[in-house]
């Protein structure tokens, strides 16, 4: 799972918002977050729970924000290669 960065800055423009203030709304460091946005970093999980919250906070779809990267097998069988 990948933070889709141009949904992210579209809604932070949207609001208003500069990437110190969308940081704190998301309860991450601003660096962390710009590094994230430059594409530098992925995100890990304190990212995604700030934006699942804030998304809800917002009445957002958490799902524009996000990239599914890898599809999830669809069965309940592991397979071993």
């Amino acid at each position: 799972m990948e933070v889709n960065i141009e949904a992210l800055k579209l809604m932070a423009n949207e609001k208003g918002w500069s990437v110190p203030e969308l940081a704190k709304r998301l309860g991450v460091d601003y660096s962390y977050l710009f590094r994230i946005i430059k594409g530098n970093k992925k995100g890990g999980y304190k990212l995604f729970a700030g934006l699942y919250k804030l998304c809800a906070e917002e009445g957002r779809d958490f799902n524009e924000l996000i990239i599914l990267v890898d599809m999830l097998p669809t069965d309940n069988v592991r397979q071993n290669n």
